[in-house]
């Protein structure tokens, strides 16, 4: 795992940028008190620093958050395993989920995206998601959030994770998994870019497949033509031969 990390980590970011997305109230936080609450924890304990670490987190002053808190670990820049998780996400996914990699939440279409926030996470960065969960049999339109803050372990490497993920009315029938609300915008420093953007931008078209065709191997000696009968006008006839016998 630290051979997995160690390119990721030597630049690190010198503070916590956070993704957001397009369109979304900045100050839509109250909505999810609890993503509020652990964001605020992890602010006092980083200190000006990047991120803090594991050991630092202290789950007393969080106790009315820890059905919505998970802990995971990166083992690839792009890869978080869930390896302490709250009842919440147990029922939206209708199973244990520790052990389980932090995609399992996700469709297919947003795996792209969290697969890129994973890899700015793993630099430094916060990350917080607005997350929808399509209506299903069952399954009524839920609403939610997914922050991810980084930790370094004893060594100093950020290769945990930090996490909520709240969400708004009943989970109905499980397992639930999200889209992101809108496409996700990176903001690394001062400059704006958008990962996914980048990520999902189609690659060059394929140039159509040309079959060249194999040359035609050639004898020695060239080909004849057949000899063309001379063609014969008017009625045949008998030619006598001298000598001939009949």
């Amino acid at each position: 795992m630290s051979d997995l990390l160690s390119e990721s980590n030597s630049t690190p970011l010198s503070s916590a940028d956070i993704f957001r997305l397009p369109g979304s109230p900045r100050n839509a936080e109250p909505d999810f008190p609890a993503v509020r609450a652990v964001q605020a924890h992890w602010e006092t304990l980083r200190a000006g620093r990047v991120c803090p670490s594991r050991a630092e987190v202290d789950p007393k002053p969080l106790a009315h958050c820890l059905d919505v808190m998970f802990v995971a670990e990166l083992v690839a820049p792009t890869v978080a395993r869930l390896r302490l998780c709250g009842q919440q996400l147990g029922e939206l996914l209708g199973m244990e989920p520790r052990g389980m990699p932090l995609s399992v939440f996700f469709h297919a279409e947003a795996r792209v995206e969290l697969t890129n926030a994973l890899q700015q996470l793993a630099q430094g960065a916060r990350v917080t998601l607005p997350l929808r969960s399509p209506a299903g049999l069952g399954q009524p339109v839920i609403d939610g959030v997914l922050a991810l803050m980084p930790l370094t372990d004893h060594e100093g490497r950020i290769t945990r994770i930090l996490g909520v993920l709240e969400t708004r009315g009943p989970a109905g029938r499980a397992p639930r998994r999200f889209n992101l609300s809108a496409p996700m915008r990176a903001r690394s420093g001062h400059e704006a870019v958008d990962t996914a953007e980048k990520a999902l931008r189609p690659s060059a078209p394929m140039r159509p497949e040309v079959t060249t065709p194999r040359p035609v191997k050639q004898s020695a000696e060239p080909t004849r033509a057949p000899a063309s009968r001379p063609a014969v006008k008017g009625r045949p006839q008998l030619r006598v031969i001298e000598g001939g016998k009949l």
